[in-house]
Formats: structure tokens, C-alpha cells, sequence
């Protein structure tokens, strides 16, 4: 049994249909499952029974503004313009690279929307500060992810 270090999960934001790396500039992904409960508690009852139907997670991005890298280009650009629209809805790729192959690492696919929280501000002196938030948008989809090709594979064999 291995511990499995941070650096071994990834993840790819699809930019006009090339998946590029969250790499450069980011410090910090905190997924927050944000579930969905319910409870019900009939009249012939002392206590509520509980239950989850279903999960509206967000993945917390903190990063530095870097340029020339695709993704922190990406993001600045949504935060010039507080773009709602098609820019700031895309997918993410999340690849476990302990599992699986070079060319199928175990992968979940997810639709976002990217929102800014920072635009890229802090204090003088130091790097510009960039936060925002991927809301996922729907379900997942299981599949695997090739790192050399950067293509993701539904289960199943279709490419997506």
C-alpha cells in the first residue's frame, strides 16, 4: 500500500476541444461535494429520517497568474471580461495517473462553469492572484485519459 501524493491526481480544462493541464500557477483544488439532503418526519414519529438526493459539487481554484500557459490564460480571460456565456462553460477532465496505463489512466470527465471570484488583484510585489469556482453542470462521465494524446475515452470506447 503507497500513499497517494496530490501531485498524482490531475486535471485538464478542454479549451476549444484540446485538453490542457492545470499546472502552472496553481496552488490550490479543493472539490466540495456540497450534498443535497432531505428529511422527512411523520406525524407518528420522534426523530427525522435523512437522506441525500444528490451532490452539487464546486472545485475551488487558487492560483497565481502565469502567462503563456494555457489555463491561467483561459481563466484572465473569462475575469476581463466576466464572461457568462459559452467561454465559461466547459469540461474538466480529472485523471488518477496511480491508475491504469500511459495511455488510459482512470478519468472523470465533467461539464463546468467557471466563475471568478478574484480577477487577478493583491498586494504589490507579489504575483496576481487569480481564484475561481467550476460548478459542475450535470453528471459525470467514467472513462479513461491517454497523457500522451490528451484524449478522453468513455467507457465503452467512444471518444469524447
Amino acid at each position: 500500500m503507497a500513499t497517494i501524493l496530490r501531485h498524482q491526481r490531475l486535471a485538464f480544462l478542454d479549451i476549444d476541444g484540446k485538453y490542457e493541464l492545470f499546472g502552472n500557477g496553481v496552488t490550490d483544488w479543493t472539490v466540495a461535494g456540497n450534498a443535497k439532503t432531505a428529511e422527512k418526519q411523520y406525524v407518528h414519529q420522534q426523530n427525522a429520517a435523512g437522506g441525500i438526493n444528490g451532490y452539487a459539487p464546486t472545485m475551488a481554484i487558487t492560483a497565481e497568474a502565469f502567462s503563456d500557459d494555457p489555463v491561467m490564460e483561459y481563466i484572465l480571460d473569462i475575469a476581463r471580461t466576466w464572461d457568462i456565456g459559452a467561454k465559461a462553460h466547459t469540461n474538466i477532465v480529472v485523471v488518477d495517473t496511480w491508475e491504469g496505463t500511459e495511455t488510459a489512466r482512470k478519468a472523470v470527465k465533467q461539464p463546468v462553469v467557471i466563475s471568478i471570484d478574484n480577477p487577478g488583484s493583491g498586494p504589490s510585489g507579489e504575483a496576481l492572484a487569480v481564484t475561481a469556482t467550476l460548478t459542475y453542470d450535470g453528471d459525470a462521465v467514467i472513462g479513461s485519459f491517454n497523457m500522451s494524446t490528451k484524449t478522453f475515452t468513455v467507457d465503452g470506447g467512444a471518444e469524447a
